[in-house]
């Protein structure tokens, strides 16, 4: 949950608004910023238009402390819109004049914002690394309110990356300093609502539910409509995952009534779902058939592809205990392709990053090229000066220094050029190699803890029902009986892919172990012979050298039982000195590993990146007689 410190000041509109009508130069500015305030969180368009008008007269004045305010409310207003790309621009341009011009008050504002979007748009490193420059900025500036914004942010990165004790004992910090600041109404409703929702990912309902109350009731007395019905939203949803179907529907019902002031489409989408929920499990299927539909129609023109997916997939729940398959098939493909959206929209937020960096190094090898070239420039006018005022040895000799001198300035730039371009490469490469395991993860705890846990359910309350149906009706029980295969069937394929993508038995037994099992599930259904054998292994490595080489020889096993034709594989584990080597051979017919590499190969280039990234080498060579051997080391 993301919200806007700003919230915290509130005005009266109508007061501002008589006062704005005579008001003009720096008055005309804050009166024009306050009402933007005002609006945030309760009026988004108004938000909005108040703040560029704030921007506008204030650009009209040229005064960069005005300027510097109004982006930073500007930024503010897109933020809580949700466009928070549009809001970085702005921020951008506040850090530049406020580094330039010394006031770190406004700084440590932009900075905060930032700071906040990274953390909303997922880019934990970005939003750690603007958060840690908060910090210091605001333990700096003795600023209590700082430092609990940028507290904020880093609790939030531990919940991204599901370290939710760390962010329990943060947002424990910020509630017990917040004891001291009893007019921060606004940061106490953020810290209770936030805490909530980690107590809630914890499946520590009870803990989480009074303190999204206690934080609705902050935002309530701030006067903050947008904080009243986030957290009440937050409540909703874990009431109905406690079971307590009744205040869940009572507290739905209560967002969609507030929201009708404020016009949010995802509050509406989200309850409308939820009332779906809650009346498919009473078995009113037409009332949870026209739940869902209105929250498609909230969603759909708003664009919320995660909200549209998990809609189709209640859809095809509910057509599902309907019989409906023709049209339950319909509602799940509709699901995937959301599903297969944000996937893409994610890869293309990622594509953008790095082309920006692409683009940024091309710039520096431009201004490093003129550079040189204006080197050159002033040679050959030294060189020309020189003629006029020297003999013609003399001439010579400073020519073949200025040559020199040149020459070396050149080398020394290329080189420093060259590092730097294989230095980015390696960040870009560690950074999507990283972002890949994350998604990794992320996907197999949604499939293990959420999707598989939710099918066991379906599964047992649909043998009960099978159960009842034999009774009822003895001739459908074999299609019953089928169904109920398939439903099973489904449990295992979703537990397989959660495995084969983020495998449990590598965190909790280690490499050694997680390797064997890998090759008995990899080679035991082509029935393919293998071996392995593990030496000097008896302490743990980095996670990311454990995840690296699990996927590396995942990738070479995937290539022998695909093409290799071989049928027998040994594999060998040991370590020697400070490096980890792993040796792997087939008997199948070989391929030339340079050329596959030297055409694109997808599996190959993907495996010499994980490789590079773990800063290690990789040979391959013929095996005798046939076959292939690859041994790769990696430095521990």
């Amino acid at each position: 949950m993301a919200y806007c410190a700003k919230a915290q000041h509130r005005f009266n509109p109508d007061s501002l608004k008589l006062v704005l009508e005579h008001a003009s130069g720096k008055e005309k500015v804050e009166i024009l910023r306050n009402l933007s305030l005002v609006y945030l969180g309760a009026d988004k368009d108004k938000s909005i238009f108040y703040a560029e008008e704030s921007l506008n007269e204030a650009e009209k004045l040229g005064n960069d402390t005005f300027i510097v305010r109004s982006l930073n409310n500007l930024a503010a207003a897109y933020q809580n819109l949700g466009e928070r790309r549009k809001s970085m621009p702005l921020l951008d341009r506040a850090v530049s004049i406020s580094r330039a011009n010394g006031n770190k008050v406004q700084l440590l504002e932009a900075i905060e914002f930032r700071a906040t979007a990274y953390a909303a748009m997922k880019q934990t490193d970005k939003a750690l690394s603007e958060a840690r420059e908060s910090l210091a900025l605001s333990e700096e500036l003795k600023d209590s309110v700082g430092i609990l914004n940028g507290s904020e942010i880093i609790a939030a990165a531990y919940k991204d990356l599901g370290q939710t004790e760390e962010a329990v004992k943060i947002y424990k910090q910020e509630l017990s300093l917040l004891e001291y600041l009893p007019q921060r109404l606004f940061e106490k409703g953020r810290a209770c609502v936030n805490l909530g929702e980690v107590y809630a990912l914890m499946n520590r309902e009870t803990e989480a539910i009074p303190l999204f109350i206690k934080g609705r009731e902050y935002f309530d007395q701030l006067g903050y409509p947008a904080g009243v019905l986030a957290a009440n939203l937050d409540l909703a949803d874990t009431y109905l995952n406690n079971r307590q179907i009744a205040e869940a529907e009572k507290t739905f019902r209560e967002i969609i009534d507030m929201n009708q002031s404020i016009g949010d489409p995802e509050l509406t989408a989200k309850s409308y779902a939820g009332l779906g929920k809650i009346a498919m499990q009473r078995r009113q299927l037409g009332v949870a058939q026209s739940h869902f539909e209105q929250a498609e129609a909230a969603a759909k023109p708003a664009a919320l592809f995660v909200d549209l997916r998990e809609i189709y997939s209640d859809l095809n729940d509910l057509h599902c205990l309907k019989g409906d398959y023709e049209n339950a098939g319909v509602y799940k493909q509709l699901s995937k392709n959301y599903a297969d959206s944000l996937f893409s929209a994610d890869v293309l937020d990622r594509m953008s990053d790095y082309q920006v960096q692409y683009e940024t190094l091309q710039k520096e090898k431009a201004l490093a090229e003129q550079s040189l070239q204006i080197t050159a420039q002033k040679a050959e006018i030294f060189k020309s000066n020189t003629l006029n005022y020297g003999l013609m040895l003399s001439i010579l000799v400073l020519g073949i220094l200025a040559y020199l001198f040149y020459n070396r300035f050149r080398l020394r730039k290329e080189a420093e050029l060259s590092v730097a371009i294989i230095h980015q490469q390696k960040l870009g490469l560690n950074a999507v190699i990283e972002a890949q395991e994350a998604e990794r993860k992320r996907i197999a705890r949604d499939l293990h803890d959420g999707i598989a846990q939710e099918l066991v359910a379906l599964k047992l309350g649909f043998s009960t029902l099978g159960h009842k149906i034999s009774k009822l009706a003895p001739a459908e029980a074999g299609n019953i009986e089928e169904l109920n295969k398939q439903l099973d069937s489904s449990c295992t394929e979703v537990r397989s892919i959660a495995h084969v993508m983020m495998p449990p038995r590598l965190a909790q037994h280690g490499l050694p172990a997680s390797l064997e099992l890998l090759l008995h599930n990899t080679l035991d259904r082509p029935g393919i012979e293998y071996s392995f054998t593990a030496t000097g292994m008896q302490q743990r490595f980095e996670e990311k050298v454990e995840v690296g080489l699990y996927r590396i020889v995942q990738e070479l096993l995937n290539n022998i039982s695909k093409h290799s034709q071989a049928t027998k594989v040994g594999l060998e584990l040991f370590v020697s000195g400070s490096t980890l080597f792993m040796k792997m051979e087939d008997n199948g017919v070989g391929f030339d590993f340079e050329s596959a590499k030297s055409k694109g190969s997808m599996g190959l280039l993907n495996l010499v990146s994980r490789v590079d990234a773990l800063g290690g080498t990789l040979l391959t060579e013929k095996a005798l007689p046939k076959g292939i051997k690859s041994t790769i080391g990696i430095p521990i």
